[in-house]
């Protein structure tokens, strides 16, 4: 079997134990049986679409990746997912309730469905008018007045869909949870 994954995908595969396959940022280019991508990412192949945005996105990708191979017959280093133990030194990865019942009066306006997908994770309510914090992805301008959190884009941070949302956690937490 010829999978083929994205770079930004390639950590997913690395974690649930998967040793065969190719990195390619155009998985057609390869004439996979399989390709693993980003959600958004364009490709005639059969494919696995995944969000990595969040570490509930993070994880249940994990699953669906590893299920998805072993139904497959593809060998894997573990025989079930419950055998991975991998975890994520963030508060975000295993309990988020305390954190998310103590950021839902914190009022975000987001631009951008990646990071949507991040402030509704760490709980805060995304409002339209009177924000208290206007969180955009670097590569947008914003005009608006108000306190404004710029989190980069997926070009502008590592490949690894953990580091990335541990530094995506991080700024936001750094620049609205620890001035409230």
């Amino acid at each position: 079997m010829r999978i083929v994954t994205t770079p930004m995908c390639k950590g997913i595969l690395d974690i649930i134990g998967a040793d065969e396959y190719i990195v390619a940022r155009d998985p057609d280019a390869k004439n996979p049986d399989l390709a693993i991508v980003l959600s958004e990412t364009r490709t005639r192949s059969k494919a696995l679409r995944l969000k990595l945005n969040t570490f509930p996105q993070i994880r249940e990708s994990m699953r669906i990746v590893f299920e998805t191979l072993k139904r497959l017959s593809y060998d894997l280093e573990y025989g079930s997912f419950s055998e991975i133990k991998f975890r994520v030194c963030s508060p975000w990865w295993d309990d988020p309730r305390p954190l998310q019942e103590r950021n839902k009066k914190i009022k975000i306006k987001v631009y951008s469905n990646f990071l949507k997908d991040i402030i509704e994770h760490m709980g805060y309510s995304i409002v339209e008018d009177n924000p208290d914090y206007i969180v955009y992805p670097d590569y947008m301008k914003i005009e608006e007045e108000g306190e404004k959190v710029e989190v980069p884009s997926h070009y502008n941070l590592p490949l690894d869909p953990v580091k990335r949302a541990l530094l995506r956690y991080k700024i936001l937490e750094n620049r609205i949870c620890m001035k409230h």
